[in-house]
Order: C-alpha cells, then structure tokens, then sequence
C-alpha cells in the first residue's frame, strides 16, 4: 500500500529520447484542479501557483484587470460578501483589500527601516503596538517524515549526501540504454540483485556507510526479496506501521527522477531494454539498504537513537510568533485604508484579533487561487469576445472550388503559419487533426533498427508500416547500408579507445585540429557549415529513393514482432475517410491537398523529443502524413471512400510533408510521382506555403531577442534556420510555451482571429455529426493531449525547480535516459526554465462547437474527458453552432457567457497587430484571411 501511495505522485516522464507530455499530477486528477494542486504542493513541498507577487505584477501591468478581480473574488466569498469585517469594512471589500495590499512575506525590519526614513517611526511604533495587544501563540513542532528530514532539523547535515552519492551511481549503470563503454552486469535479475551481486564482489569498498557492502553481500548470500528487505529496513529505522506510508512516499521523492523512471518503465516495460525487469521495490530496497548505515553512522555522531520516534522528539518546536510579522501586516492594510497613524494606535486587541481572523480564513494559499481565477478569466473573456466579434462580421466570401487545403496537426505552433497562409486569400483554407492523421502505426524508417510508434501513448498499433527502397535503387541501399555499418563499427572502436590514456591521446593528436576547425566553423557559421556538410553527404552518399509498404495484399501477412504489415483496402479506407469525416472535409476538395506532419530539428538539445509530435508519440509526423496522402491517392482506396459517402474528385491530389517548428522548413513526400496535370496547382500551393513560412517566421522572431523587432520576413526565416544549427542555442524554439486553449470546431469559428499561437486549432463540423459521435472521437483524442501539454506547462512554470528540470545550462544527458545536473544529481523530469520562460500559467481554455448537451453526452462515455471537465483542469466552453450562443462549464454545471464587455481591435493584417511587440498580444481580427483580397505570386 505504501509503495502504491508513493508510485501515484512520482514522474511519470519516460526516456527523454521519447517525451510525451502529460499531467505532471497525473494521479491527482480524481480531485478538483485547486484540490490537486494543494495537495501536489503538501506531498512534493511544490508550488501551487505563482506568487502573490507575480499576481500583483501582472495585476500593475493590466494582464488582470478589476472586473476580472471581482468576479473571481465574489466567486469565492460568496454569500459572506455583505458580512461585517475587520476595519470596519464588509468582507469583500476587506479581502479584495487583502488580496492587493497584503505582503506574501512581511519584512518586520525592511518596514520599520522605511518608515525611520520616511520620519513615520511613530506609525511603526503604532503598528507594533497594536500587533502586542493579540499576545503570542505556543509554538509548533513541525511534522518529520524521514530520519533525513529531523537530522536537518537537529544542525546536521543529513545523510542524504551519503545515500545519493552512491544510489545515483548505482541507479544510472543499471537503466543505463547504451552510452556507457559496458553494461552493469546481472541487469536481468534486477536492481537489487544485480546491486548484491556488484558488492558481494567487493565487500571491502569504501563506497556508502560503513557497513553497506556487508549488507549487500550478505544479501546476495541470502537470496531474500526485495519486499522482505524493505520490511527489515524499516523495523531497524524504527519506522511503524502508521508511518510506513509517509516514510516511503518522502523516501522516494529523495530523489524523484530516479525513483520516477523506475515506476514508468516498470508500467511501460516496453520504454526499456528488453529482457531487464524494473522494479520500484528493488530501487526501494537498494536505497532502504544504503540509508540505514548512513542513518547509523549519523546517530552515532550526534550520540542518539537512530529511531524515527525518537528523532521527533529532539527536534526543537518553532519559536513563538514576535507580532513583528503582524505589525507590517497591519501597517500595510491600514495605510491602504487610509488610516491616520492615530487611528491605528487606537486599534484594541478584539479589532485585531478579527483581523487575524480574517487574515486566517483567507489565506496565502486561498488567495493565490482566487488570483489564478482572475488570470485566467482575463484570458477567457478576450478570447470568447474575439470569437464573438469574429462571428457578428458574417462567413468569409469563399470560392465555388478552393484553390488549395492544407491539413497541420493541431498544435498551436501551427496557428501562426496557418493564418499566414488564410490572410493569402479566400481560396486558401487549412484544417487542423492530430498529427497521425488517424493512421496508428509503428513505423521503420529505411535505417532504423527497430520499429517505433507513431500515434498517441494510449494507442496500441496492430499495423507496422516500413519504408523501403525502389526496386531500381535496391543495389545501392546495399552498398550504403554496408558503408553505414563500417563508420559505425569504426566510431565505436573510436568512442571506446578515446576514453584510454594512450588512445585519447593519439586521437586527440589526429584528428584534433580537423575537430577543432569543425567546432569553430559550427559556432561561427552555424547554418553555413550545416549546410555545407548536408550538402556534401548528399552528394556523395545519397539516400535512395522510397516508398511506404502501406497496403497489403495478403490477409496474413505480418511481421516478426506478429503485427500486419500495412492495411488492407478495407483498413486503409476506414482511415482515409474517418479523418477526412474528423475534420469536415467531405466535400469540395481543392486541387492538391498538403498534408503536413511536423518535429523539430536542432542540436544540442536533450528536449529536442519535446517538440516533436505529441499525437506521434513523441515523434516527427512526417511518416504518418506522408502514408495519409499515399493511400489517399491510390484509386482503389478513392473507390472504398467513396462507398462510405465521401467522393475525392479525380483531380485531388494529396501530398504528405513534414513542417519543421524549429526552423520552419518543410519536406515533401513523393512528388516524384505527382500527376502532371497537377503540376501548376502544387506549384501554386507551394509558393503559397513559402511565403507563410517567412510570416510565420517573422511572427516567432518576434519573441527572439536576438532578431529585431521589424526584420524582414526572409530575414526571419534565415534567423530561424540558424537558431536550430547553433550548438550554442538554448532556445531553438520555445515549444509549446505559448499554448492556452484549444478550439474545436469549424474553421470559420475562428478564421480571421489573431490567436497569436496560443490556440490547438482542431477541425470539426458539427452539421455533420447529429449524434456527436465524431465528437466523443476528437474529444477523447485531443482532450487528454491538450490537456497533458498545458499542464505539464502550467506546473513546470510555477515551479521549474521542483515540477521542472531547471536551467538546460548545467544539463548532461545520462544513460540516454534522460538528464542530470552536471555529472551527478537526480534525474531531472519536467521542463527546463528555456522551454517555459515565456509561458503563462493557466489551464487550458477548451472552446468546442457543440451544445451543452452534446458535451455533457461526450463527458458520459468518456471517463477521462469527463474527469478533466467535471473537475476543471481544463476550462470548458460551449458555443452553440446554430445560434453562436457561449456556455462556460464552471461548479458543476453549464453558466451562460454574454460576450461584449472586450472590445476587439481590427486589422488588415497579422504583422499590424504583433508587429512592434515582444509581449503576448491579446486577440485581434485580421480582415485579409476573411475579404476577397489574394496576394500575388510571382
């Protein structure tokens, strides 16, 4: 039971080489989002939320204005609004006062120094005088939940340092994936096994406590199970049956990452090595082991019972509040009262005492959440009046026949491309799926070891899909492969002999001056010399053209891990048509239809993974979008999506692509294959996509220091091409750092509304799912991914030092696992402080085209959007697709919104609105994407 406890608030990040984002509270989702994120603080020591002070900042600089304010506040006094108060004041009045004039750490001496300054000591002395008519309170002796923790109390350094030292070593050889020059040997009997077996070797080393190897080889002689080990640690550590939760649960946040990676790979083995089993226990064990002799021998320093009992006890209670803290409590109320330094010393003991008591019911924690309230609602009512004045200009005066679609992923990096292409013409229109475009599969690129998954983490594939060479280049794929395993066999031996004495030496003699050039040619000219190298192994070694095993004639054919290898025409259809239906595209197809995966591409970046595709797994969509357009095209897969009611005219091309976000280059799929008679309306589509890559560049540079404000669209899109070639560049892209909301729905809910790339952008229509059916699909799809993404954003934010990983500078990747600080501290999980820097905390806005009741019918059938809606980890919002009507999910229940109090600026163009700011700019209507007005290509 203790070890279940603890395994539900430990990460659940696995490899970095494969991030998903997710709930970093993931287990306290069964509680309503201020109850979890209180008790997330309890049990990790986290933040729940900005400070007060960041609340008050962005309350001085209008990104929470009064109205906001005092809705979240009357929301949360509720029917104790009128009722009497301390100062004299009704109780709103007083907690709004509290919430704005009440210092989050009161600084007795800072006070008293400006006051002595300003010549009002008399006023202090008023203050402090006041604060000594309430008296003292007994102090408190606070909770201990490991020996570590009441060591620290009692001045001693702890014994954590000893434990870590030798766990960190421990627990990295073992989950190592194939960076150290040798595996840790008996990997296959486990942790705690092959940790015996190690010390059972050495008994004699000097490594942990005195007395940890004889433990361990006595372990190792005995055989007993890690169970039976734990059991025996905590009897000798003095631990009881009523503390065995607690002890366990702080025990293994000690260390989280490390204690985390064990449990993820433990419920996900297939994230592992094969062969090697993952316990949590044996981890608990290993280190139960390690920490009773350095609980020991820290007794024996301080000459007393190493027994946790016993360690509460000597551990001193907290000194007696002074008043002093009240004191510059007080002052900073009634100053903003307006109080005459008179009036405060005439305050009696039962005023302040009401005081106190109202500082009491509200406090540091309930008033955070109220500010958060505030934030958020600030956000919302921008984006739901922008909606709103979006809808009042009436639909886009849209084409007999488009000229071109482009189908993204929904991530809200591509709002800002999507709306450079939309403000190029009404002919234009984009669609927003998750980025496997329906197609789960695991998937081999032509030179990968071993197949991948590329779809959500709930999705189990039962498809593989290969690539494979041309039949014409099958000769010299031969020859490449060969020529691959012999570098690779080559930087091996290298890698292995430049870690010796005498052949680092001899290596760093060779080939030194040949690596140093290349380093200095990297960091110099990053983009240049990147492209140079590209361009030289392209000509050289180039890579042979492809083709995708995407459809299989035979029912049975599978591969070796018992998966079919590509679909049937049956299979394949369903797909083509459940996405084109998804997203609303069932008619009227334009010419060529661009449909387009994205990754990230830089160096340098352990967290490259994160800002790959999320609905790929946490990885580049290319794959999954270019094998949607390759089954799309094939006329007996057209004929299929035909009998199931959507008709894909003979003329409608697909092509698969891959976006990048890091430098926003795009890659296409098989245009060697395109219909002649589709030449012009690709080459048209293309000008089209690459003057938006330059807008969407120069929106992003915006956010960059490094580019000026105003640079020239060319000059961005160069700007970002050398950020992801720079070895040196901590910030290739921000990632997901802007995401706030998501919207479902049609394009024209939205088409025209500057969401500066905050939004998911996902399309569907509702006029063609009268049983919501396509809805409960998207909901349970993108939901828990938005949802994940947010807030692993929102919790990294408040807290990057104990939700996130820190700054990247320090980073060193371990055992290709993930990440430490230097070469030695706890595996870090989260987000670094680059990825969040710009973020702004709040919950994910989820806007969806449908009724209350058609939501409320979803929620039923679907446990998990149910449990983020009900319990408000995300906020919901209905707008009506026949009236426009706007209902917010809020206490359990549908509340009317009545837009209108935001008025929402009006421009031609995007770059008028977010051209001169490096700030986030609130949501704005951008004409061009709605009026009959093209640009011209030439």
């Amino acid at each position: 039971r203790a070890l279940g406890s603890a395994r539900g608030i430990l990460p659940d990040q696995g490899p970095i080489g494969v991030f998903i984002h997710h709930n970093t509270l993931h287990a306290l989702q069964h509680l309503p989002f201020h109850e979890g994120v209180a008790e997330g603080a309890r049990l990790t020591g986290a933040r729940p939320y900005l400070s007060v002070d960041e609340f008050r900042t962005a309350w001085a600089r209008g990104r929470i204005t009064a109205p906001d304010l005092d809705e979240a506040l009357g929301r949360f006094v509720g029917s104790q609004a009128d009722e009497p108060a301390a100062l004299g004041l009704r109780r709103l009045a007083l907690w709004r006062m509290i919430l704005l004039h009440d210092p989050e750490q009161p600084e007795p001496a800072g006070t008293a120094y400006r006051l002595g300054l300003a010549g009002e000591a008399d006023r202090w002395a008023a203050c402090l005088g006041a604060a000594a008519r309430r008296g003292s309170h007994p102090p408190e002796r606070p909770a201990i939940d490991r020996h570590h923790e009441a060591f620290l109390a009692l001045e001693h350094p702890g014994t954590d340092a000893t434990v870590h030292r030798e766990l960190i070593r421990l627990t990295s050889g073992f989950l190592d994936r194939g960076q150290a020059l040798g595996a840790m040997p008996g990997r296959e009997e486990g942790f705690l096994a092959a940790v015996a077996a190690l010390y059972a070797a050495a008994p004699t080393s000097p490594r942990g406590a005195p007395g940890t190897g004889d433990d361990f080889a006595g372990l190792h002689s005995a055989g007993r199970s890690a169970r039976q080990v734990v059991e025996e640690c905590l009897l000798a550590l003095g631990v009881g049956p009523e503390d065995q939760e607690a002890f366990v649960r702080s025990t293994l946040l000690a260390l989280p990452g490390w204690a985390g990676m064990f449990s993820r790979l433990e419920a996900h083995p297939e994230e592992g090595l094969p062969g090697i089993p993952y316990r949590l226990e044996d981890y608990l064990a290993v280190r139960l082991v390690i920490e009773r002799r350095a609980v020991a021998a820290a007794a024996r320093a301080l000459g007393v019972t190493p027994d946790l009992q016993a360690l509460r006890a000597l551990v001193p209670a907290a000194a007696a509040n002074t008043g002093d803290m009240l004191a510059a409590r007080l002052h900073a109320l009634t100053t903003a009262a307006g109080w005459s330094t008179e009036r405060v010393a005439a305050l009696q003991a039962p005023e302040v005492e009401a005081l106190v008591r109202d500082l009491e019911a509200f406090p540091m924690l309930a008033r955070r959440r109220v500010w958060q309230e505030a934030y958020e609602g600030w956000y919302r009512r921008h984006v739901l009046d922008a909606l709103a004045a979006r809808r009042a200009l009436g639909p886009r005066a849209r084409p007999a026949r488009p000229e071109a679609q482009f189908v993204f992923c929904i991530d809200e990096r591509e709002e800002s491309i999507r709306r450079a292409i939309e403000e190029q013409g009404p002919a234009l229109e984009t669609f927003g799926a998750a980025g496997f475009f329906g197609v789960a599969i695991d998937f081999r690129g032509l030179y990968d070891a071993e197949p991948a998954a590329h779809c959500p983490v709930v999705v189990v594939p039962d498809h593989e899909v290969h690539e494979a060479p041309l039949y014409t280049a099958a000769g010299w794929d031969a020859a490449r492969r060969r020529m691959r395993q012999g570098w690779h066999a080559v930087h091996r031996v290298a890698h292995r002999r430049s870690r010796t004495l005498l052949g680092g030496a001899l290596l760093s003699f060779a080939l030194g001056p040949a690596a140093a050039a290349m380093a200095m040619a990297r960091v110099a000219f990053p983009r240049a010399s990147l492209g140079a190298f590209h361009r030289w192994r392209n000509r050289l070694l180039p890579r042979p053209a492809t083709r995708l095993a995407a459809v299989r004639a035979s029912g049975e054919s599978r591969s070796d891990r018992g998966k079919w290898l590509g679909f049937t025409l049956d299979e394949a259809a369903d797909r083509v048509a459940g996405t084109l239906r998804n997203i609303g595209l069932t008619t009227q197809f334009a010419p060529i239809v661009v449909v387009l995966g994205h990754g990230s591409t830089s160096l340098n970046n352990p967290h490259e993974s994160a800002h790959d595709c999320g609905a790929c797994g946490g990885r580049r969509g290319g794959a999954n979008a270019r094998l949607f357009a390759e089954m799309a095209n094939r006329p007996a897969i057209r004929e299929a999506v035909a009998a199931r009611g959507i008709v894909i005219p003979a003329d409608t091309w697909f092509v698969g692509a891959l976006h990048d976000t890091a430098d926003d280059g795009v890659q296409y799929f098989d245009v060697d294959v395109l219909p002649r008679e589709s030449y012009l309306s690709f080459g048209r589509a293309d000008l089209v996509l690459q003057r938006a890559r330059e807008l969407s560049a120069q929106e992003r540079c915006r956010r960059f220091e490094h580019a000026p404000l105003g640079i020239s669209p060319a000059d961005a899109l160069d700007h970002v091409e050398d950020r992801a070639s720079s070895l040196g560049q901590p910030r290739p892209e921000y990632g997901h750092c802007t995401n706030a909301a998501a919207i479902v729905g049609r394009r024209e809910l939205s088409r025209g509304v500057h969401l500066d790339r905050r939004a998911f952008l996902i399309s569907y229509d509702p006029s063609i799912d009268p049983e919501a059916a396509i809805l409960e699909r998207v909901l349970a799809a993108v939901g828990p991914v938005g949802a994940g993404i947010s807030l692993e954003y929102y919790f990294s934010s408040v807290d990057n030092e104990v939700y996130g990983c820190g700054t990247k500078l320090p980073h060193n990747v371990t055992g290709l696992v993930g990440i430490m600080n230097g070469h030695h501290s706890d595996l870090r999980t989260g987000l670094p402080l680059q990825m969040v820097e710009l973020h702004e905390p709040v919950r994910l806005l989820l806007i969806v085209e449908a009724t209350p009741e058609a939501l409320l019918k979803v929620a039923g059938r679907q446990a998990e959007v149910r449990e983020l809606v009900v319990n408000e980890w995300v906020q919901l919002v209905s707008v009506d697709p026949v009236t426009g009507a706007m209902h917010h999910f809020r206490d359990g229940g549908f509340v009317p919104y009545t837009p209108g109090s935001t008025s929402t600026p009006t421009v031609q163009r995007s770059i008028e609105w977010h051209g001169q700011s490096r700030e986030y700019v609130p949501p704005a209507i951008t004409l061009a994407a709605i009026r009959e007005e093209a640009v011209t290509h030439g």
